[in-house]
């Protein structure tokens, strides 16, 4: 089996192996500079996949430094984009957040992969709201998903606004809330004419 220290001594003027401080210096100066030279070099991914494999803490490998390597600690699938960006592989959830992240519209892959999952919350929503015995939730749950709501929630959803029928009527019947002013009230009230009352004349 080839491994990248095999590779590195059959590939000369390696840059890494050139200017070794470069590559492991505390200067963020001096990684942004070594991050552009890996992604001229022939070994790129051997060397990116060594270094995620490894979890090496130290130094700029295959064009990443640790706290890009720190993010794919978990396995995940990764690859390179276009502009030479360590990023996720595309079609998943998180991937569909990070296009956003990079100010990116998302992927076809990456949207699919959001709208099952908001269809797979909506439907456990929706089996929370049938344990209930339907509800008017449910109802706009199962039209978001794009479905004939079922009898429980479309019997739910008649009756709250049957309710709401019912309340409006009864507030129709009431009639218009009438505020009775008193005399010192009026007095104090902007706008509200008080009586005037007429002046004794003198005998």
């Amino acid at each position: 089996m080839t491994t990248l220290h095999d590779l590195m001594i059959r590939t000369p003027g390696l840059p890494c192996r050139l200017l070794p401080d470069m590559f492991f210096s505390d200067s963020s100066r001096d990684r942004d500079a070594a991050v552009r030279l890996c992604r001229t070099c022939p070994l790129l991914q051997a060397c990116a996949s060594h270094a995620i494999a490894e979890e090496e803490p130290h130094g700029v490998w295959g064009a990443t430094t640790a706290a890009d390597r720190r993010s794919f600690g978990d396995g995940r699938p990764w690859r390179f984009d276009d502009a030479g960006r360590l990023r996720q592989v595309c079609g998943s959830v998180s991937a569909y957040h990070a296009h956003f992240t990079y100010r990116e519209q998302p992927c076809e892959a990456c949207t699919a992969a959001w709208e099952q999952q908001l269809l797979a919350d909506r439907r456990a929503r929706l089996e929370v709201e049938h344990a209930k015995g339907g509800s008017s939730t449910g109802y706009h749950l199962h039209r978001r998903i794009g479905e004939r709501a079922c009898s429980l929630c479309l019997g739910a959803m008649r009756e709250q606004s049957a309710a709401a029928r019912r309340r409006k009527a009864r507030r129709g019947l009431q009639g218009p809330r009438t505020v009775s002013v008193l005399p010192e009230a009026a007095e104090r009230a902007p706008g509200v004419p008080v009586a005037v009352q007429p002046a004794s004349r003198a005998a």
